[in-house]
């Protein structure tokens, strides 16, 4: 099994609370875990514009921090920039003021994260493995991973 598959089947056990219990709740190393999952999906899904949409916005104002603390710089650094782009007076607190803003994006607005979308997609950082380094290393809070298949 690989690295990406261990961590879906992760992601799908009780060992996580993604999409099980409020983001605000959740210890930080489930909030990295959580925060890092929901951009991924929505990003690859249906880019910036879907993520700050759906419910993954929960976690938009975490996800940069998420990324830095796995070690993913330069895809913080998009997260970052998309959130400004999307929102140039700051994230609001409030997730249904986000999810108001995000269902009518100007064009302009629409095109600025259109660009970091294609920025995300190119994977500057292999946030599988980062992510599964970061898991594995937290047994206590995620249990124990198996090693993937040398392949």
């Amino acid at each position: 099994m690989d690295k990406n598959k261990i961590l879906i089947k992760l992601s799908e056990s009780a060992m996580t609370k993604v999409w099980k219990e409020d983001f605000a709740k959740q210890s930080f190393p489930q909030k990295v875990f959580s925060a890092i999952w929901e951009v991924e999906a929505e990003v690859n899904n249906g880019g910036f514009s879907q993520y700050f949409f759906n419910n993954g916005r929960a976690s938009a104002w975490f996800v940069a921090r998420a990324l830095e603390e796995i070690g993913a710089p330069k895809t913080a650094n998009i997260c970052k920039r998309a959130i400004a782009a999307a929102f140039p007076s700051g994230l609001p607190d409030d997730l249904d003021c986000i999810r108001s803003a995000a269902a009518d994006f100007s064009e302009d607005i629409r095109e600025k994260l259109w660009a970091l979308d294609k920025e995300f997609y190119s994977y500057p950082h292999n946030l599988t493995d980062l992510l599964f380094a970061y898991v594995k290393r937290r047994p206590d809070e995620f249990g124990s991973l198996p090693d993937p298949d040398d392949v």
